[in-house]
Order: C-alpha cells, then sequence, then structure tokens
C-alpha cells in the first residue's frame, strides 16, 4: 500500500492594491511587486520587505516568489504556508533588490527558477526583452515608493 503524500497548499497571487502593483512581463507571466510588504501580524520594525510573485498567466498559484528583504533575504519556489526559504545571497556593498532582480536580467537563471517550480514550458516561451522590462519597471515601481537611502 502506497503512503499519500500531503497536498501542500500553494500560495495564491494577490490582488493589485494594498501596495501591490502589476508588472508587465510580456504573455507568458503574471507578476505583481511590493515594495515593503508589511506581514500581517508583524509588529512595526525597520524591515524593509520588498517582494516579487511570479506565476504563469492565467493560474492564480505563485510559481516564485522572491523576497530581498533588507534582513533575511530569500526565495521561494512554489511557495506554500510552510514552504523553504532559499537565502539570496548579497556580496558586500550589493543589495538585496539586485540579487534578485539579477533573475531577471540573467534569463537562463530566470528559467531555471521556472524550470525548478516545474513550469519548463513556459519557461522556454520566455522573451528576454520582457523580463528585462520587468526589472526595469520594478526597480522603478521600488524608487518611486522608498526614500533614497
Amino acid at each position: 500500500m502506497m503512503s499519500e503524500q500531503p497536498q501542500r497548499m500553494q500560495q495564491t497571487m494577490p490582488e493589485e492594491g494594498s501596495g501591490w502593483h502589476r508588472v508587465n512581463a510580456g504573455p507568458h507571466l503574471h507578476i505583481m511587486f511590493n515594495p515593503n510588504r508589511q506581514l500581517l501580524g508583524r509588529q512595526p520594525d525597520e524591515i524593509e520587505r520588498p517582494s516579487i510573485v511570479v506565476a504563469v498567466a492565467g493560474k492564480p498559484q505563485q510559481a516564485l516568489r522572491l523576497d530581498p528583504f533588507s534582513v533575511g533575504s530569500h526565495y521561494h519556489i512554489r511557495p506554500s504556508q510552510r514552504g523553504r526559504q532559499i537565502p539570496l545571497w548579497a556580496e558586500e556593498g550589493q543589495k538585496p533588490l539586485d540579487v534578485a532582480l539579477a533573475f531577471f536580467e540573467k534569463p537562463l537563471r530566470f528559467r531555471g527558477l521556472l524550470a525548478q517550480a516545474e513550469e519548463d514550458n513556459i519557461a522556454l516561451q520566455l522573451d528576454d526583452a520582457d523580463l528585462a522590462a520587468a526589472a526595469r519597471q520594478i526597480r522603478q515601481l521600488y524608487a518611486r515608493h522608498m526614500p533614497a537611502t
């Protein structure tokens, strides 16, 4: 008799508003960005929490979530409520958001993340220019909503 693994509930995409902004990334992806996502139930602190969530167009579940926080920067593949956090390692002087956006600016890395999220067919259809444009939009949104440091 085979034992069944419990199905993990993948997190769904946020709605536009409440700090979330839609990012145009071409016809195959649905990307949302929040310059400083406040976590429910947490006391306010000095940690900056930008978040980038990625889904395949037409699917409500997140394929990727990048959390380039000022402390504890990480990302998730197929994020669930109790999913594993994968550290985003920043070099000395490098901003966590720049590390996260490098996935968009180096399209093979981004396609690799999508493949790990079991979205290989979409990864092959992506246009490098759309990914680079998404990174530019995120940088602009971030600059507009966050004070300069």
